[in-house]
Protein backbone atom coordinates (compact mmCIF):
# COMPACT_ATOMS: atom_id res chain seq x y z
CA UNK A 1 0.00 0.00 0.00
CA UNK A 2 2.85 2.37 0.85
CA UNK A 3 4.39 1.81 -2.58
CA UNK A 4 1.09 2.66 -4.28
CA UNK A 5 0.76 5.88 -2.26
CA UNK A 6 4.30 6.89 -3.09
CA UNK A 7 3.73 6.33 -6.82
CA UNK A 8 0.44 8.29 -6.66
CA UNK A 9 2.16 11.21 -4.91
CA UNK A 10 5.01 11.19 -7.42
CA UNK A 11 2.68 10.97 -10.42
CA UNK A 12 0.54 13.85 -9.15
CA UNK A 13 3.67 15.91 -8.52
CA UNK A 14 5.09 15.25 -11.98
CA UNK A 15 1.72 15.80 -13.68
CA UNK A 16 0.93 19.16 -12.10
CA UNK A 17 4.49 20.40 -12.23
CA UNK A 18 3.66 21.59 -15.73
CA UNK A 19 1.33 24.59 -15.82
CA UNK A 20 -0.07 23.34 -19.11
CA UNK A 21 -1.44 20.24 -17.38
CA UNK A 22 -3.12 22.41 -14.75
CA UNK A 23 -4.90 24.26 -17.54
CA UNK A 24 -5.89 21.04 -19.32
CA UNK A 25 -7.08 19.15 -16.26
CA UNK A 26 -8.57 21.95 -14.15
CA UNK A 27 -9.50 25.01 -16.22
CA UNK A 28 -10.49 23.56 -19.60
CA UNK A 29 -13.42 21.58 -18.13
CA UNK A 30 -14.71 24.87 -16.67
CA UNK A 31 -14.50 26.37 -20.15
CA UNK A 32 -17.20 23.88 -21.11
CA UNK A 33 -19.56 25.54 -18.62
CA UNK A 34 -18.87 28.97 -20.14
CA UNK A 35 -19.44 27.60 -23.63
CA UNK A 36 -22.76 26.05 -22.65
CA UNK A 37 -23.86 29.35 -21.13
CA UNK A 38 -22.92 31.17 -24.33
CA UNK A 39 -24.77 28.59 -26.43
CA UNK A 40 -28.00 28.98 -24.46
CA UNK A 41 -27.66 32.66 -23.50
CA UNK A 42 -30.03 33.71 -26.26
CA UNK A 43 -32.64 31.03 -25.60
CA UNK A 44 -34.51 32.96 -22.93
CA UNK A 45 -37.24 35.55 -23.42
CA UNK A 46 -36.29 39.11 -24.42
CA UNK A 47 -38.03 42.46 -24.75
CA UNK A 48 -39.54 43.17 -28.16
CA UNK A 49 -38.87 46.76 -29.25
CA UNK A 50 -41.85 48.12 -31.19
CA UNK A 51 -42.13 51.45 -32.93
CA UNK A 52 -45.66 52.91 -33.07
CA UNK A 53 -46.89 55.33 -35.74
CA UNK A 54 -50.43 56.57 -34.95
CA UNK A 55 -51.99 58.29 -37.97
CA UNK A 56 -55.46 58.21 -36.46
CA UNK A 57 -55.22 59.72 -32.94
CA UNK A 58 -58.73 58.51 -32.06
CA UNK A 59 -59.86 57.01 -28.75
CA UNK A 60 -59.75 53.35 -29.93
CA UNK A 61 -56.29 53.97 -31.39
CA UNK A 62 -55.09 55.44 -28.06
CA UNK A 63 -56.54 52.49 -26.17
CA UNK A 64 -54.78 50.11 -28.56
CA UNK A 65 -51.51 51.86 -27.81
CA UNK A 66 -52.21 51.43 -24.08
CA UNK A 67 -52.91 47.73 -24.60
CA UNK A 68 -49.56 47.27 -26.35
CA UNK A 69 -47.70 49.17 -23.64
CA UNK A 70 -49.35 47.03 -20.95
CA UNK A 71 -48.20 43.81 -22.61
CA UNK A 72 -45.22 42.32 -20.79
CA UNK A 73 -42.26 41.84 -23.09
CA UNK A 74 -43.12 44.84 -25.31
CA UNK A 75 -41.26 48.13 -25.27
CA UNK A 76 -43.25 50.76 -27.18
CA UNK A 77 -41.83 53.98 -28.58
CA UNK A 78 -43.52 56.46 -30.88
CA UNK A 79 -41.77 57.03 -34.18
CA UNK A 80 -42.11 59.21 -37.24
CA UNK A 81 -42.85 57.72 -40.63
CA UNK A 82 -39.47 58.64 -42.09
CA UNK A 83 -37.65 56.94 -39.19
CA UNK A 84 -39.15 53.46 -39.48
CA UNK A 85 -36.95 52.01 -42.22
CA UNK A 86 -33.70 53.26 -40.67
CA UNK A 87 -34.57 52.03 -37.16
CA UNK A 88 -35.52 48.58 -38.45
CA UNK A 89 -32.41 48.21 -40.59
CA UNK A 90 -30.15 49.42 -37.76
CA UNK A 91 -31.70 46.77 -35.45
CA UNK A 92 -32.90 49.48 -33.08
CA UNK A 93 -36.47 48.25 -33.52
CA UNK A 94 -37.74 44.70 -33.89
CA UNK A 95 -41.01 45.77 -35.53
CA UNK A 96 -43.12 48.82 -36.33
CA UNK A 97 -46.91 49.12 -35.97
CA UNK A 98 -48.71 51.64 -38.19
CA UNK A 99 -52.28 52.56 -37.18
CA UNK A 100 -53.89 53.99 -40.32
CA UNK A 101 -55.89 57.17 -40.57
CA UNK A 102 -59.60 56.50 -40.10
CA UNK A 103 -59.04 53.49 -37.86
CA UNK A 104 -61.34 54.80 -35.12
CA UNK A 105 -64.07 55.80 -37.59
CA UNK A 106 -63.86 52.35 -39.12
CA UNK A 107 -64.37 50.82 -35.67
CA UNK A 108 -67.52 52.89 -35.13
CA UNK A 109 -68.93 51.90 -38.51
CA UNK A 110 -68.04 48.24 -38.14
CA UNK A 111 -65.42 48.32 -40.90
CA UNK A 112 -62.04 48.79 -39.17
CA UNK A 113 -59.03 49.64 -41.32
CA UNK A 114 -56.16 47.15 -41.35
CA UNK A 115 -53.20 47.84 -39.08
CA UNK A 116 -49.79 47.36 -40.71
CA UNK A 117 -46.96 45.52 -38.96
CA UNK A 118 -43.49 45.98 -40.46
CA UNK A 119 -40.44 43.89 -39.54
CA UNK A 120 -37.27 42.56 -41.17
CA UNK A 121 -37.14 39.59 -38.79
CA UNK A 122 -40.01 37.60 -40.26
CA UNK A 123 -43.09 35.93 -38.84
CA UNK A 124 -41.40 34.72 -35.68
CA UNK A 125 -41.30 38.34 -34.54
CA UNK A 126 -44.59 39.68 -35.93
CA UNK A 127 -46.97 36.83 -35.14
CA UNK A 128 -47.24 37.73 -31.44
CA UNK A 129 -47.93 41.39 -32.23
CA UNK A 130 -50.45 40.53 -34.93
CA UNK A 131 -52.34 38.24 -32.58
CA UNK A 132 -52.77 40.99 -29.98
CA UNK A 133 -53.80 43.53 -32.62
CA UNK A 134 -56.28 41.15 -34.25
CA UNK A 135 -57.89 40.20 -30.93
CA UNK A 136 -58.31 43.83 -29.93
CA UNK A 137 -59.62 44.94 -33.30
CA UNK A 138 -61.97 41.96 -33.57
CA UNK A 139 -63.59 42.82 -30.23
CA UNK A 140 -64.15 46.45 -31.22
CA UNK A 141 -65.39 45.35 -34.63
CA UNK A 142 -68.11 43.26 -32.98
CA UNK A 143 -69.09 46.20 -30.79
CA UNK A 144 -69.31 48.39 -33.90
CA UNK A 145 -71.58 45.87 -35.63
CA UNK A 146 -73.79 45.58 -32.55
CA UNK A 147 -74.21 49.38 -32.33
CA UNK A 148 -75.37 49.65 -36.01
CA UNK A 149 -73.33 52.81 -36.46
CA UNK A 150 -74.83 54.54 -33.41
CA UNK A 151 -71.89 56.35 -31.82
CA UNK A 152 -73.66 56.80 -28.48
CA UNK A 153 -74.57 53.10 -28.25
CA UNK A 154 -71.02 52.14 -29.17
CA UNK A 155 -69.57 54.38 -26.45
CA UNK A 156 -71.86 52.87 -23.80
CA UNK A 157 -70.95 49.31 -24.80
CA UNK A 158 -67.29 50.24 -25.03
CA UNK A 159 -67.30 51.75 -21.52
CA UNK A 160 -69.00 48.63 -20.17
CA UNK A 161 -66.54 46.40 -22.03
CA UNK A 162 -63.57 48.21 -20.51
CA UNK A 163 -65.12 48.05 -17.04
CA UNK A 164 -65.79 44.31 -17.32
CA UNK A 165 -62.52 43.47 -19.04
CA UNK A 166 -60.72 40.60 -17.40
CA UNK A 167 -57.60 41.45 -15.41
CA UNK A 168 -54.54 39.28 -15.50
CA UNK A 169 -51.64 38.74 -13.14
CA UNK A 170 -48.30 37.67 -14.53
CA UNK A 171 -45.76 35.51 -12.80
CA UNK A 172 -42.25 34.86 -14.04
CA UNK A 173 -41.34 31.18 -14.24
CA UNK A 174 -37.87 29.73 -14.18
CA UNK A 175 -36.79 28.25 -17.49
CA UNK A 176 -35.82 24.79 -16.27
CA UNK A 177 -35.35 23.47 -19.80
CA UNK A 178 -32.53 25.92 -20.50
CA UNK A 179 -30.79 25.04 -17.23
CA UNK A 180 -31.04 21.33 -17.95
CA UNK A 181 -29.72 21.81 -21.47
CA UNK A 182 -26.79 23.82 -20.09
CA UNK A 183 -26.07 21.02 -17.62
CA UNK A 184 -26.07 18.34 -20.34
CA UNK A 185 -23.82 20.44 -22.57
CA UNK A 186 -21.42 21.11 -19.67
CA UNK A 187 -21.33 17.41 -18.84
CA UNK A 188 -20.64 16.65 -22.50
CA UNK A 189 -17.59 18.90 -22.42
CA UNK A 190 -16.49 17.38 -19.10
CA UNK A 191 -16.72 13.88 -20.57
CA UNK A 192 -14.63 15.00 -23.51
CA UNK A 193 -11.93 16.31 -21.16
CA UNK A 194 -12.10 13.09 -19.14
CA UNK A 195 -11.33 11.24 -22.35
CA UNK A 196 -8.53 13.69 -23.03
CA UNK A 197 -7.22 13.07 -19.52
CA UNK A 198 -7.15 9.34 -20.12
CA UNK A 199 -4.96 10.02 -23.16
CA UNK A 200 -2.57 12.04 -21.04
CA UNK A 201 -2.35 9.19 -18.52
CA UNK A 202 -1.45 6.90 -21.40
CA UNK A 203 1.19 9.35 -22.56
CA UNK A 204 2.62 9.58 -19.05
CA UNK A 205 3.01 5.81 -18.78
CA UNK A 206 4.64 5.55 -22.20
CA UNK A 207 6.87 8.54 -21.46
CA UNK A 208 8.29 6.68 -18.49
CA UNK A 209 9.02 3.81 -20.82
CA UNK A 210 10.67 6.10 -23.37
CA UNK A 211 12.71 7.91 -20.70
CA UNK A 212 13.63 4.56 -19.12
CA UNK A 213 12.23 5.64 -15.78
CA UNK A 214 10.87 2.12 -15.46
CA UNK A 215 14.39 0.85 -14.74
CA UNK A 216 14.37 2.78 -11.48
CA UNK A 217 10.87 1.48 -10.75
CA UNK A 218 11.98 -2.06 -11.47
CA UNK A 219 14.81 -1.68 -9.01
CA UNK A 220 12.30 -0.89 -6.26
CA UNK A 221 10.02 -3.47 -4.65
CA UNK A 222 7.12 -2.57 -6.92
CA UNK A 223 5.17 -5.06 -8.98
CA UNK A 224 3.11 -4.50 -12.09
CA UNK A 225 -0.23 -4.57 -10.26
CA UNK A 226 0.86 -1.85 -7.85
CA UNK A 227 2.08 0.36 -10.67
CA UNK A 228 -1.17 -0.04 -12.63
CA UNK A 229 -3.29 0.53 -9.51
CA UNK A 230 -1.36 3.69 -8.65
CA UNK A 231 -1.82 5.18 -12.11
CA UNK A 232 -5.51 4.25 -12.06
CA UNK A 233 -6.07 5.94 -8.70
CA UNK A 234 -4.18 9.01 -9.93
CA UNK A 235 -6.51 9.24 -12.92
CA UNK A 236 -9.55 8.88 -10.67
CA UNK A 237 -8.33 11.63 -8.36
CA UNK A 238 -8.05 13.99 -11.33
CA UNK A 239 -11.53 12.95 -12.52
CA UNK A 240 -12.95 13.64 -9.04
CA UNK A 241 -11.40 17.11 -9.03
CA UNK A 242 -12.89 17.86 -12.44
CA UNK A 243 -16.32 16.57 -11.43
CA UNK A 244 -16.46 18.52 -8.17
CA UNK A 245 -15.36 21.75 -9.88
CA UNK A 246 -17.98 21.38 -12.61
CA UNK A 247 -20.74 20.73 -10.08
CA UNK A 248 -19.68 23.68 -7.94
CA UNK A 249 -19.54 25.93 -11.01
CA UNK A 250 -23.01 24.89 -12.18
CA UNK A 251 -24.69 25.13 -8.78
CA UNK A 252 -22.90 27.78 -6.73
CA UNK A 253 -21.32 30.09 -9.29
CA UNK A 254 -23.82 30.16 -12.16
CA UNK A 255 -26.88 28.99 -10.18
CA UNK A 256 -27.97 26.60 -12.94
CA UNK A 257 -30.62 24.06 -12.00
CA UNK A 258 -29.31 20.83 -13.51
CA UNK A 259 -32.44 18.86 -12.62
CA UNK A 260 -30.21 16.16 -11.11
CA UNK A 261 -29.16 15.73 -7.50
CA UNK A 262 -25.51 16.35 -6.69
CA UNK A 263 -24.87 12.79 -5.48
CA UNK A 264 -26.44 10.95 -8.49
CA UNK A 265 -24.60 13.32 -10.85
CA UNK A 266 -21.33 12.65 -9.02
CA UNK A 267 -21.83 8.88 -9.16
CA UNK A 268 -22.56 8.89 -12.89
CA UNK A 269 -19.55 11.06 -13.72
CA UNK A 270 -17.16 9.16 -11.45
CA UNK A 271 -18.27 5.88 -12.98
CA UNK A 272 -17.60 7.29 -16.41
CA UNK A 273 -14.24 8.47 -15.07
CA UNK A 274 -13.42 4.85 -14.27
CA UNK A 275 -14.33 4.01 -17.88
CA UNK A 276 -12.01 6.75 -19.18
CA UNK A 277 -9.14 5.62 -16.97
CA UNK A 278 -9.66 1.99 -17.99
CA UNK A 279 -9.63 3.02 -21.64
CA UNK A 280 -6.35 4.89 -21.11
CA UNK A 281 -4.76 1.85 -19.51
CA UNK A 282 -6.04 -0.40 -22.29
CA UNK A 283 -4.53 1.87 -24.94
CA UNK A 284 -1.25 1.99 -23.03
CA UNK A 285 -1.19 -1.81 -22.83
CA UNK A 286 -1.54 -2.34 -26.58
CA UNK A 287 0.57 0.62 -27.76
CA UNK A 288 4.14 0.00 -28.76
CA UNK A 289 4.99 3.70 -29.07
CA UNK A 290 3.78 7.17 -28.08
CA UNK A 291 2.80 7.80 -31.69
CA UNK A 292 0.58 4.73 -31.74
CA UNK A 293 -1.04 5.73 -28.43
CA UNK A 294 -1.67 9.27 -29.64
CA UNK A 295 -3.22 8.00 -32.85
CA UNK A 296 -5.49 5.58 -31.00
CA UNK A 297 -6.60 8.31 -28.60
CA UNK A 298 -7.49 10.64 -31.47
CA UNK A 299 -9.29 7.93 -33.42
CA UNK A 300 -11.29 6.83 -30.38
CA UNK A 301 -12.00 10.06 -28.48
CA UNK A 302 -13.44 12.43 -31.10
CA UNK A 303 -15.76 10.02 -32.98
CA UNK A 304 -17.12 8.43 -29.80
CA UNK A 305 -17.78 11.82 -28.20
CA UNK A 306 -19.63 12.87 -31.36
CA UNK A 307 -21.70 9.68 -31.37
CA UNK A 308 -22.31 9.79 -27.62
CA UNK A 309 -23.94 13.22 -27.61
CA UNK A 310 -21.14 15.31 -26.09
CA UNK A 311 -21.27 17.93 -28.85
CA UNK A 312 -24.95 17.83 -29.86
CA UNK A 313 -28.10 15.88 -28.87
CA UNK A 314 -28.18 12.29 -30.08
CA UNK A 315 -31.73 12.90 -31.36
CA UNK A 316 -30.35 15.18 -34.08
CA UNK A 317 -28.35 12.36 -35.66
CA UNK A 318 -29.69 9.93 -38.30
CA UNK A 319 -31.31 6.74 -37.03
CA UNK A 320 -28.40 4.48 -37.94
CA UNK A 321 -25.98 6.73 -36.01
CA UNK A 322 -28.31 6.75 -33.01
CA UNK A 323 -28.19 2.95 -33.00
CA UNK A 324 -24.39 2.95 -33.24
CA UNK A 325 -24.22 5.38 -30.29
CA UNK A 326 -25.37 2.62 -27.93
CA UNK A 327 -21.93 1.05 -28.37
CA UNK A 328 -20.07 4.04 -26.83
CA UNK A 329 -20.03 4.75 -23.07
CA UNK A 330 -20.61 8.50 -23.49
CA UNK A 331 -24.15 7.83 -24.69
CA UNK A 332 -25.03 5.88 -21.55
CA UNK A 333 -23.61 8.52 -19.17
CA UNK A 334 -25.47 11.42 -20.82
CA UNK A 335 -28.62 9.32 -21.18
CA UNK A 336 -28.57 8.59 -17.43
CA UNK A 337 -28.44 12.30 -16.64
CA UNK A 338 -31.29 13.05 -19.06
CA UNK A 339 -33.42 10.30 -17.49
CA UNK A 340 -32.97 11.87 -14.06
CA UNK A 341 -33.79 15.30 -15.48
CA UNK A 342 -37.03 13.86 -16.85
CA UNK A 343 -38.05 12.76 -13.35
CA UNK A 344 -36.70 9.22 -13.37
CA UNK A 345 -35.40 7.50 -10.27
CA UNK A 346 -32.42 5.33 -9.47
CA UNK A 347 -34.13 2.27 -10.91
CA UNK A 348 -34.47 4.01 -14.28
CA UNK A 349 -30.72 4.52 -14.61
CA UNK A 350 -29.68 1.12 -13.23
CA UNK A 351 -29.12 -0.28 -16.71
CA UNK A 352 -26.99 2.77 -17.59
CA UNK A 353 -24.78 2.27 -14.54
CA UNK A 354 -24.45 -1.45 -15.21
CA UNK A 355 -23.39 -0.84 -18.81
CA UNK A 356 -20.87 1.83 -17.77
CA UNK A 357 -19.46 -0.59 -15.20
CA UNK A 358 -19.24 -3.25 -17.92
CA UNK A 359 -17.29 -0.87 -20.18
CA UNK A 360 -14.90 -0.08 -17.32
CA UNK A 361 -14.43 -3.76 -16.45
CA UNK A 362 -13.79 -4.67 -20.08
CA UNK A 363 -11.13 -2.00 -20.54
CA UNK A 364 -9.40 -2.81 -17.25
CA UNK A 365 -9.42 -6.54 -17.98
CA UNK A 366 -7.87 -5.89 -21.40
CA UNK A 367 -5.14 -3.83 -19.74
CA UNK A 368 -4.49 -6.47 -17.06
CA UNK A 369 -4.34 -9.23 -19.65
CA UNK A 370 -1.94 -7.35 -21.90
CA UNK A 371 0.25 -6.29 -19.00
CA UNK A 372 0.32 -9.77 -17.48
CA UNK A 373 1.43 -11.27 -20.79
CA UNK A 374 4.75 -9.47 -20.42
CA UNK A 375 5.54 -10.92 -17.04
CA UNK A 376 8.05 -8.18 -16.39
CA UNK A 377 7.41 -4.53 -15.68
CA UNK A 378 10.21 -3.54 -18.04
CA UNK A 379 8.37 -4.97 -21.02
CA UNK A 380 5.09 -3.11 -20.74
CA UNK A 381 5.73 0.18 -18.96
Amino acid sequence: MRNILLIIANTMKVTFRKKGNIVIYIFLPLVGVFLSILIYSGSGSSVLRIGLLDRDAGVPADDLKGALEATEGFKIQEVEENEISGLLLDQKLDAAVVIPSGYSDGIYSGKPAEITVISVKGRDTTVWIEQILNNYTDTLHKLGLASNGDRGAFDKMYVQYRADAASFETETLNDEKTGKSMAVTSVGFLIMFMMLGSGLITSFILKEKRDRTYYRICSAPVNAGQYIAANSVTGLIIVMIQTVLIQLALGLVFHIDTGVGAIPMFIILILFGVVAVGLGLAIASISSSSYMAGTLNSVIMTPTCMLGGCYWPVSLMPDFMQKISYFVPQRWAIDAIQKLQAGGGQGDIAINLVILAAFAAAFILIAIYRFSRSGNLRKFV
